[in-house]
């Protein structure tokens, strides 16, 4: 009994992906491949945010969200101008292609703890005309200490 309704489990999560699948375009990259994400201490008090974004691929400057892991948002986050693209549902838009670096300034709270989270919100599209829903992600990033502790 128990091994049937395993067996069962199994095909339906098995039938969810095919169907899914069957309805996205052929050779379209998950979010996550598509825009990977990374982050690096720049110094104690600067952290940048990189996307690598995959051909074929943008990611949308205004739908850029950056917050603490518990949900503050950040207060000093720098994004550099995109370029301009007419987009069919949301007019002018600034997007970024190929890289993008994202600059942001640590408080001291988060720089005194050595480490932190953040929660990273993106959204973008594939030239074959598939927009993600947005995309929240989480990287960690180790900071240096300050001179003045050490």
């Amino acid at each position: 009994m128990l091994r049937n309704l395993a067996l069962a489990a199994l095909l339906a999560v098995a039938a969810g992906h095919a169907s899914a699948q069957l309805f996205a375009p052929q050779g379209i990259l998950e979010p996550e491949k598509a825009f990977r994400i990374s982050a690096r201490a720049l110094d104690e008090h600067h952290v940048e945010v990189e996307f690598r974004i995959a051909e074929g691929y943008y990611l949308y400057r205004d739908r850029f969200s950056l917050a603490t892991e518990s949900g503050k948002p950040l207060a000093e986050v720098e994004i550099p101008r995109g370029k301009l693209k007419e987009d069919q549902f949301l007019g002018k838009s600034e997007t970024f292609r190929d890289l993008v670096r994202i600059r942001v300034t640590v408080s001291a709270s988060d720089a005194a703890r050595g480490t932190m989270k953040l929660k990273v919100t993106s959204q973008g599209c594939s030239d074959q005309g598939l927009c993600y829903l947005p995309l929240e992600q989480i990287v960690q990033v180790g900071l240096p200490r300050s001179r003045i502790e050490r």
